[in-house]
């Protein structure tokens, strides 16, 4: 399908109406069909069944009032609790989104500006995009088909905000997580859309490593880097970078929970290599999972200095303490007992404790490996974490949920 297949008028009612009376088809039966004409584009029709699950958890205030262009564009587009969150690190009155895609992005964050720019080079996105921000009621929002590039190196305009989500797929359509292998060369740009802006956000991998991205950047680039994790699980990195370049080169941590409430904690990146490990020497009354943005942002050091708990092992990644820990960013257990990794324990465990959930960290086992030679089963509400302490030995942590 292309953009002369849906340029003409094509009848949105009778489109909606095929949508909904096929909704729990079977997809692939679908495409195979041979149907006859139809005053709207039918293999169109059939990808908004395809989404249109993912997009009721995806986006669910919007999911049955867009058109999606493709499945992968439903794939990659941005959820709403994401779009929300950068939302909130637009500032002033004017946007730029030089990778528009879907365009959620795009219209999340153009709510807070009086003017905003769509950029994608592909016609059909914008065709289609074009329609949905209508059909919501964004009117602040210019549609440019052009390439990026060519657009920052051809444009007089300058922005308050510009947000750039490049594609970070190679030539063989492999996946890659610098941000000069990402398609634009976003460091190449760098300085282009700088000048072009008093805000840049970069939209990175969830796969890259926050020192790594920082030595890309250069040290004469300043920047905070939001790491956003939603039902403890890291969806975006993202870079932001200000025209004064007075940023303290802060680490921001942002958990948002299934009901959508957000807790938000930010690190000193430039104190994680001064200060010294917190390790404990033994395992106390609780123990402490940090949340995936936590996990993701490295500052090991930093969260056991602001929380006031200790490391268990340097390379553990699980934090210990006498007292509860109320307002840490993770799940919390209460230690029932801690056991040696022994042939002995392990053969007698699934008598105490038929039933658990296990959690391997820092441990020569993966948990499927360690669940089979405790021959025990999921379930119950007795955890397991099977880990390394501070003497490098192994053991068992039996918790139950706090």
């Amino acid at each position: 399908m292309g953009i002369a297949d849906i340029e003409n008028n094509w009848d949105e009612q009778a489109f909606a109406g095929f949508v909904e009376e096929h909704l729990h088809d079977d997809v692939a039966t679908l495409r195979l069909k041979k149907w006859k004409p139809q005053p709207f584009p039918v293999d169109l029709a059939i990808t908004q069944i395809a989404v249109r699950k993912k997009l009721s958890i995806k986006l669910p205030s919007l999911c049955n009032r867009i058109i999606v262009p493709s499945q992968l564009a439903a794939e990659q587009c941005s959820s709403e609790a994401t779009a929300a969150y950068k939302q909130g690190l637009v500032i002033g009155k004017s946007l730029c989104d030089l990778t528009g895609g879907m365009g959620v992005d795009t219209y999340f964050m153009a709510a807070t500006v009086e003017r905003a720019v769509y950029v994608e080079q592909d016609a059909l996105y914008c065709h289609i995009a074009r329609r949905n921000f209508e059909a919501l009621h964004r009117n602040n929002i210019n549609i440019v088909n052009a390439d990026c590039v060519e657009y920052i190196g051809h444009t007089d305009e300058r922005f308050d905000t510009i947000y750039i989500d490049p594609a970070r797929r190679d030539n063989q359509n492999g996946r890659v997580y610098a941000l000069r292998e990402c398609s634009p060369d976003v460091i190449s740009l760098l300085q282009p859309i700088l000048d072009r802006c008093k805000r840049l956000i970069i939209k990175a991998s969830t796969m890259a490593d926050i020192t790594q991205l920082r030595k890309e950047l250069g040290e004469q680039i300043h920047a905070d880097i939001h790491i956003v994790s939603v039902r403890n699980e890291c969806k975006e990195i993202l870079i932001v970078i200000d025209d004064d370049n007075r940023s303290d080169n802060a680490v921001v941590c942002v958990m948002i929970d299934k009901n959508g409430q957000t807790v938000t904690c930010q690190f000193n990146h430039d104190i994680e290599e001064s200060l010294s490990y917190h390790l404990s020497d033994n395992v106390l009354s609780y123990i402490y999972e940090p949340d995936a943005a936590l996990l993701k942002s490295g500052m090991y050091k930093n969260i056991s200095e602001q929380y006031g708990i200790s490391k268990l092992h340097k390379n553990s990644h699980l934090y210990t303490s006498e007292s509860y820990c109320i307002h840490f960013p993770g799940r919390c257990f209460e230690v029932v007992e801690v056991l040696p990794f022994s042939s002995k324990i392990c053969r007698s465990l699934a008598q105490k404790y038929p039933l658990c959930n296990i959690s391997t960290r820092n441990f020569p086992l993966s948990s499927t490996q360690l669940k089979g030679k405790l021959g025990v089963k999921d379930g119950g509400d007795i955890y397991l974490f099977a880990t390394t302490e501070a003497h490098n030995s192994h053991i068992l942590i039996i918790g139950k949920k706090r």
